[in-house]
């Protein structure tokens, strides 16, 4: 998880006694190469963790950071713009649009709030994280807000807010060679990996080093494990059919990002008729991506995971 990375890092080099910068990508439009959310953390030495776009854009900005870290101020906001021929401050890409970075300095003094951030990722808490010209602020969420919002008056009057805490999580429902490999590619792109099978004796289950957790219950029973949300997906690659409709009729009727289930196209239709015959709304099944992943020719598990990942990805920023 990348997030949390990011301010162990800060955290280790606050108690040091040194300085780290955190750049936070508050807003972006058009191909902008850094999204809103996009977080990196340069220390005085100039090592970095995390990115907030790469190219030449970063490349300046983290030269910018160091000298920031030196300043008495610690909160400042950028505004680059991807345009050679823009007016206003370029950011040296080309690529159109523009994108508004947030730098916070972080030194010993702020060791309470880094802690507390780190707990919240830890935990899977979900707080507000508030950015402003006053510094860095935690918030407990008192109800639905959305993902990102992002307030702007002037370069003293800003607010960025972020709901934090709670990673993209992946419910994996079949601990088997596809769940594993699945597991091993999202553990590179910061979701946090749960891994749910009746099995906890197989094989792949053991070696599978890169979930945060394993869940050990009956098919027909994992939608009580699964938290509803715009951050939760599941994907169902149990060993047989009939885990895969027992676990598709668990969740079928949750609030999900994503909802995928593997299969062949007979045993995708053996498993719809059987579940509209016990009473789901053939709406709700229309909703779920199977068979799962984009369609690539996948054969071996670690392709199927490949098709599997880049469907998420490209449901993930629809």
């Amino acid at each position: 998880m990348k997030e949390i990375e990011i301010w162990k890092f800060i955290k280790t080099i606050i108690h040091k006694n040194k300085k780290a910068a955190l750049l936070t990508v508050v807003e972006s439009t058009d191909s902008s190469p850094g999204k809103q959310g996009f977080k990196m953390a340069v220390d005085e030495d100039g090592n970095i963790i995390g990115t907030i776009g790469g190219g030449i854009m970063e490349k300046n900005l983290i030269s910018e950071s160091l000298t920031y870290v030196k300043a008495r101020e610690k909160y400042f906001i950028k505004t680059l713009y991807h345009n050679p021929e823009s007016a206003k401050e370029k950011s040296g890409l080309i690529c159109g649009g523009k994108q508004i970075v947030a730098i916070s300095v972080f030194d010993y003094a702020d060791k309470i709030i880094v802690g507390e951030i780190l707990s919240s990722l830890e935990a899977q808490s979900e707080v507000i994280l508030s950015i402003s010209q006053n510094g860095l602020s935690l918030n407990s969420k008192m109800n639905t807000v959305p993902r990102y919002t992002y307030k702007f008056e002037n370069e003293l009057n800003y607010e960025y807010k972020e709901l934090y805490g709670n990673s993209d999580t992946i419910y994996i429902i079949g601990g088997g060679h596809v769940g594993l490999a699945i597991s091993k590619i999202l553990a590179n792109l910061d979701f946090y990996i749960i891994v749910i099978d009746h099995r906890e004796d197989i094989i792949t289950m053991r070696n599978n080093i890169y979930t945060h957790k394993k869940i050990i219950c009956s098919y027909d029973e994992v939608g009580n494990y699964i938290k509803e949300g715009g951050m939760s997906y599941v994907v169902i690659v149990s060993p047989q059919h009939t885990g895969d409709e027992a676990a598709l009729k668990s969740v079928i009727n949750k609030n999900l990002k994503y909802l995928g289930m593997m299969g062949s196209k007979r045993k995708i239709k053996t498993i719809r008729d059987n579940l509209i015959l016990s009473g789901i709304d053939p709406e709700l099944l229309s909703k779920v991506h199977m068979p799962i992943g984009l369609e690539i020719g996948a054969q071996t598990p670690d392709e199927i995971a490949v098709s599997i990942a880049a469907e998420i990805i490209k449901v993930k920023y629809s």
